[in-house]
């Protein structure tokens, strides 16, 4: 008896492991991804500086609650998790209809804003535009 009550709490830790471990990378879905983007600054992400260079964008959506992140990678490998914000078009003549990505630094606030969107030709998550802040140093 003791065996078979040993197995199955064994069972049930590991399949509530294996559960929840399944959902939260699905939970974030990819809306698009931008290789090689050149970042003209070192910036800050918590307390870690990222030199100026090369790197992969990849844009993602959370459904519940709705957010949108960025992740910041280099040569295949995660280096930070940026939490961003959406905003509404102004004027239908200024959506693009391919993904884009501007960049543009506020000097007084040492800010890096990189805004991200989705175009109107796209077929997931269509007329999203997203904006994401680094701090920045100057050299």
């Amino acid at each position: 008896m003791k065996v078979k009550n040993g197995v199955r709490a064994c069972a049930l830790v590991l399949f509530i492991i294996l559960f929840f471990a399944g959902q939260l990378p699905a939970q974030m879905n990819p809306i698009y991804r931008f290789k090689k983007v050149m970042i003209p600054l070192d910036f800050h992400v918590k307390n870690s500086v990222f030199p100026k260079g090369e790197y992969d964008l990849e844009f993602l959506r959370v459904p519940n609650p709705l957010s949108y992140y960025v992740r910041i990678m280099k040569k295949g490998k995660i280096l930070h998790l940026l939490q961003g914000q959406e905003f509404r078009y102004d004027n239908s003549s200024t959506i693009p209809k391919k993904p884009t990505l501007k960049m543009s630094k506020n000097k007084d606030e040492k800010i890096l804003t990189i805004v991200f969107e989705s175009g109107s030709y796209a077929k997931k998550y269509p007329l999203l535009r997203a904006s994401y802040c680094l701090e920045y140093e100057e050299d």
